[in-house]
Parts: C-alpha cells; structure tokens; sequence
C-alpha cells in the first residue's frame, strides 16, 4: 500500500517552524520520503492533495487511563465498551498514541494494534504499583493482595524491596512498555496525605533497576518537592504531576534530564468533588504557577498529559482544549514539543519492551510510523488551531486514514 501526500509544509516534531512546501510518500505504515522534489503520481494506491496544509506527527497524550473505568453498575463489559468508544473520540481529536498511567488496557490496545476497532496506539503501564496506604491502595488491592500481581487490576500493593520486584516483573509479564510507581500523597486517594513521600529510596531503586533488566523506564506519580527529590536519587525518568516542586527540585530534574508531564488539574470547576479531593486540589492549584515558572526557567523537558480518566461512555475528552491550557503555560512551542518531539525522546528510553520497535513515534521523518494530522493553519504559532478540531483535515494512523475532509 503506497500513500503520496503532495503539497504540504512540514512540522517534523522537533523544529520551531514549518518546512518548505513538501511531498510524503508512505509506503505501508511507515514515512518512506520526505522530498521537495516532483513525486509522480503513478503507482500509488492513495493520492492526497494538501493544499498548502501543515503535515505533523499524530498527536501524543502521554498521561491517560483508559482501564480505569469502574462504573456503578459494575459490569466489566460495560467498562470495557465504554473506555474503547472514548478512545476512539481521543483518536478523532488527533492523539494518535496514548501513554495509559496505570489500567487494564491490554485488550484494548490488541483490538486498535489489529485495527478492528477505532484508537489510539498505547503504551500500557498496566498496574499502577502502590505502598500500603499509599496513592494506589484501596479495599480491592487490598482484598486481592494475595493474587494480585497477575490479576487485571488498577493498582497493585508492594511493600519492602522484594514485593516491589516482583510487582515490576509481573507488570512485564502482562505486557507492560514501562512501569509506574506511586511515589507520593495524591488528591482522590482518601487515606493518604497529599504531602506524604511513598516508597523509601531503596524500594524505588529496587522498581528503577527491574525495569532497566527489561529495557526501559519507571515513571512516577508525585507532587511534592521531597518526593521528587527522593525518586531523583532512585533513577526515576518520568515525573506525573509535579505540581509543587522548588528551586531544588528543578534543578535536580534539569541536571538528570527527567521528563515532567504536569497535568492541567482543577484547572476546571467540577462541584460533584468530593470536599477531601477538592481541598487537596486547591493545594495543588496554589502552587502550579510556581511549578510553571520552574519549568519555564530551567527549560524542562515536559511531555503533554492530561490525566484522562473514563467516568461515562459518554464523556467528551478536553485533550485539545487541555493542548492550549500547556501553551498558556509553558508558550507554544514547548506545548507543541511536548505533545510530539518529547514523547519521542522518552520513548527511547523504552527498547526490547517498545510494542511498536519498527518505526518512530512523535515525529515525521522517514522512518516514522505514518501516524499523520494534516491541518488547516500553523500550530507552531497558534495551538487553537489544533483546539478546533474541524481544522484538523486528516487524520491518519499505522498508515491507515481515518478521516479525510479535504
């Protein structure tokens, strides 16, 4: 299957401005050919004209959870069906790859990969891996201790350097691309304190270490600045949250080149929270300006994220609105960079546990899989173009087109 793209200008995922007018050739799903020069058009099975259009990387979102869909009825079908039709909205918003933070999402990601259902690529962390009384404990990990580790679950508990370790392993077993740890206090946890720093240092060496044995990476969900410092020491890569970090804590993430993927949370008024989830979430909103002054002063390498997590079927995901959140933040660029060229730097850090090793992810250059937006305007200037989702003209994924309104 052979795919020209003809006239459109280029942003590779890396860069700071759109190419010259180019021609893509797409050969199976993979990029072939990124050329300025005349592409005839015979012997390709789909032509598309741009127009003038902008080509970029598909869209990444490198914090979800897809599995972590637990409805009150309790039925796992229900679940199931429900956190695929939200996937398939995050797809047709143009986030082509997903970084899941913790679910079960096996099944889906097997059902998008052989494209019998409509989504995103995922890189499934599987089971979060939580303390006792840390961020991932509740009644049914704590219930299902005993068979836990190879049972299909939101979190997992693992205490002491041994339990850890073996956590880590299952994880693998079940597939995982990349292990996350929880590493301090969260705000819809009702047991720990927000302030509280999980995991001793030699627990979350023990999780660090695993994972380097298999190739890859420990990400870690946190707010506080000792909690960072802590899994800084311990050789963690990818900070989650990060909210509440200091100069100290900056620095030492600038110095050990550790991704941060802070999330734009409450920055909505939602009056359903419950008062001890709203209380901690107002601890967390009156430090984000901090955090975003840090990152901004130390040029932190920062992945877009959003914390996506499935309440109803019928939700409408905010992951371009949430896009523009991160430029008001962070300026355009560094928004983009972070929902394209960044992921591909983290993904590096994924080898034999990378579940799509035959092409590149985040950016377009020959040898990127053909995960591909054409769009009407230039998001190196202006994000909002890529918040209207009507000027996103097409969308294709693994060399499939999705939608085409060209």
């Amino acid at each position: 299957m052979k795919t020209l793209i003809k006239h459109v200008r280029v942003f590779d995922g890396m860069g700071s401005q759109l190419s010259p007018e180019q021609n893509l050739v797409i050969e199976d799903n993979l990029v072939h050919e990124i050329t300025s020069s005349q592409v005839s058009e015979e012997g390709f099975d789909t032509v598309i004209d741009g127009q003038g259009r902008t080509a970029m990387p598909g869209l990444v979102d490198s914090h979800v959870h897809l599995g972590c869909f637990f409805p009150s009825t309790n039925q796992l079908d229900y679940a199931v069906v429900g956190s695929a039709a939200v996937a398939k909205k995050l797809l047709y918003q143009g986030i082509t790859t997903v970084r899941d933070a913790g679910g079960v999402v096996q099944g889906l990601k097997t059902v998008f990969d052989r494209h019998l259902m409509e989504g995103p690529r995922i890189f499934p962390s599987n089971s979060c891996i939580s303390q006792t009384c840390g961020h991932g404990d509740d009644d049914l990990a704590h219930a299902r201790r005993d068979i836990q580790f190879r049972s299909l679950s939101f979190s997992v508990l693992a205490d002491g350097v041994d339990e850890v370790i073996r956590a880590v392993r299952e994880q693998f077993y079940k597939g995982a691309s990349q292990i996350k740890v929880m590493a301090g206090g969260g705000c819809s946890s009702e047991h720990d304190p927000l302030p509280s720093v999980q995991y001793s240092e030699a627990e979350l060496r023990a999780a660090v270490e695993t994972a380097r044995d298999y190739g890859t990476y420990v990400m870690a969900h946190l707010y506080t600045a000792p909690a960072m410092m802590r899994a800084a020491k311990a050789g963690v890569r990818s900070f989650e949250h990060a909210h509440m970090m200091d100069e100290e804590a900056a620095r030492a993430i600038q110095e050990k080149g550790i991704f941060v993927a802070p999330m734009p949370q409450f920055n909505k008024v939602n009056k359903n929270v419950p008062v001890r989830i709203s209380k901690k979430g107002m601890m967390v909103r009156e430090r984000e300006a901090t955090a975003t002054e840090l990152i901004n002063k130390y040029n932190l390498k920062i992945l877009f994220g959003t914390d996506l997590m499935i309440h109803d079927p019928a939700m409408d995901p905010q992951d371009s609105v949430d896009l523009t959140y991160y430029e008001k933040r962070f300026g355009t660029m560094a928004a983009l960079r972070a929902a394209t060229g960044n992921f591909y730097e983290i993904s590096k850090l994924t080898t034999y546990q990378n579940p799509y090793p035959d092409g590149k992810i985040g950016v377009l250059e020959p040898g990127s899989y053909a995960d591909i937006l054409l769009v009407k305007g230039d998001p190196t200037q202006n994000l909002f173009v890529l918040a209207n989702v009507d000027n996103i003209c097409v969308i294709m994924k693994d060399g499939v087109i999705y939608k085409n309104t060209i």
